[in-house]
This record gives C-alpha cells, sequence and structure tokens, in this order.
C-alpha cells in the first residue's frame, strides 16, 4: 500500500495523532479510538508496512511509536488529508449556537439546564471548550463571540492519583 492509501482512512491518522504524543500499547490505543484490538492491529500493520509506525514487543504487548523519519515522509501530505472545519455565524453568536452546527457533536441539559457536550464523534464523555487556548468562565450558551476565534473541544480523562475514603462524624 503506498502513503496516500494508507493516509486515506481517518483511523489510521488518529492513530498517528495519538502516536505523536506519545507511545501507546495496542489495547490502549483500541481504547482511544474506540475500536477493537484486532481492528487496531489492522490499521497499524498498514502505517508499518508504509514506515510510518514502529512496534517493539515487550512480552506479550506491542508498545507503537512513530518511526523517527516518518516526520519526513508526513510533512509534505498531511495538510492534504486534513481539512479545516471553518464555522460562520452572525457576530454575537454564542458559542453554543455555533457548535450545535458541527455534525457529530451532541449535548445534554443538566437538571438546572446547563447544555453540556456529551457527545463527539461517537465518544461519550466529559468536554471542555477552550477559545483562542483559554477555557472560558461562561457556558457555552452565554459565552457570545464578538470576533473570529479558534475553538477546540477537549474531552476529559479521569485521571486517578489516588482513591481517598474520608468518613464524616
Amino acid at each position: 500500500m503506498d502513503l496516500f492509501r494508507a493516509l486515506g482512512n481517518q483511523n489510521r491518522r488518529n492513530i498517528l495523532k495519538f502516536l505523536l504524543q506519545k507511545e501507546f500499547h495496542v489495547s490502549g490505543l483500541a481504547r482511544e479510538l474506540n475500536i477493537s484490538v484486532p481492528v487496531t492491529l489492522k490499521h497499524v500493520n498498514v502505517l508499518e508496512s508504509v514506515g510510518l509506525v514502529e512496534r517493539e514487543r515487550i512480552g506479550n504487548t506491542h508498545v507503537l511509536k512513530i518511526r523517527k523519519d516518518a516526520l519526513e515522509k508526513l510533512k509534505g501530505v498531511w495538510d492534504l488529508f486534513e481539512k479545516p472545519l471553518v464555522l460562520k455565524v452572525k457576530k454575537g453568536s454564542t458559542i453554543l449556537e455555533a457548535l450545535k452546527k458541527i455534525e457529530g457533536v451532541t449535548f445534554s441539559k443538566t437538571g438546572n439546564g446547563i447544555v453540556y457536550i456529551d457527545v463527539v464523534d461517537g465518544k461519550k464523555g466529559m468536554y471542555v471548550y477552550d477559545v483562542n487556548g483559554v477555557i472560558p468562565l461562561e457556558y457555552a450558551d452565554q459565552f457570545r463571540l464578538k470576533e473570529n476565534c479558534t475553538v477546540e473541544i477537549k474531552r476529559l480523562v479521569p485521571v486517578v492519583g489516588k482513591k481517598v475514603s474520608i468518613r464524616v462524624e
């Protein structure tokens, strides 16, 4: 398979995005992608065949990482596959009104009426948004857009450093 066909699949591009951040076990990568381990391995095999990913066997597990020379290969072609999402809204629209235009983003409402993002591209979770790299103090239905900006939706991943039971008497 050639580089263009390998990058033509969204799951393979997502694998590369995760591996650009850190090394992953195959099962951890599958969990992040919300796909099965066998399907993840199929995609990894394709990425290995075109020289983008390498795998290190440690016992029964496989640790995946980007090949050092892969970045040079990706530099010239990555932008051909990633289409930036550009939304047009009227001045004074809320972030919520803008985000509702995105396919694959769904919202729920708390008992007291606060609207929050609960699913992005089929992945349920807790999400926050930032505007130009800053998390606003306002809820998405209150934040009014005054000028062009970049909004990122980020999924919060629970990390437990220490679990403590507290008994109050």
